[in-house]
């Protein structure tokens, strides 16, 4: 087993992550990610380095072995796994269903906020007569 094979699976473990997770993070099989562990597919595309990393938040270069210090990059410091999936999934939707999880987004925010401060002057929402016609729709959509 290579350096790059035991640290894909040593990072797995330490984030407490299942096969499962991985594959479904990389959109493959569960067998896929477990043969990168096992080193039964030898050549891995810098992409699922690249991806790989990010979920196991360290750098592509410790993962290869050519470093052995496990550094996080500054983006992605304050990043759970889930989150990098969510943004993952996120950037994968067309520009309809980005619109529709923002309106969303959006909505729960503002009702979130509303309870937790006391209302001191009343006042309407600036929203255009089309951006409340999409924001309707997209209630109705889902």
């Amino acid at each position: 087993m290579s350096i790059l094979n035991e640290r894909i699976k040593s990072r797995r473990l330490a984030m407490n992550l299942t096969l499962q997770d991985v594959a479904e993070f990389l959109k493959v099989k569960e067998a896929t990610a477990q043969r990168y562990e096992s080193g039964e597919i030898k050549n891995i595309k810098h992409e699922t380095i690249a991806s790989l990393s990010e979920l196991f938040k360290c750098s592509p270069a410790y993962l290869m072995g050519w470093i052995d210090e496990v550094s996080v990059p500054a983006n992605q410091s304050s990043m759970t796994p889930v989150d990098i999936e969510i943004l993952h999934k996120f950037n994968s939707l067309d520009e309809k269903g980005k619109h529709t999880i923002r309106t969303v987004l959006e909505m729960e925010y503002k009702r979130v906020k509303k309870s937790q401060f006391e209302v001191v002057a009343a006042h309407t929402d600036d929203y255009s007569e089309d951006q409340i016609k999409l924001m309707k729709q997209d209630l109705e959509e889902l």
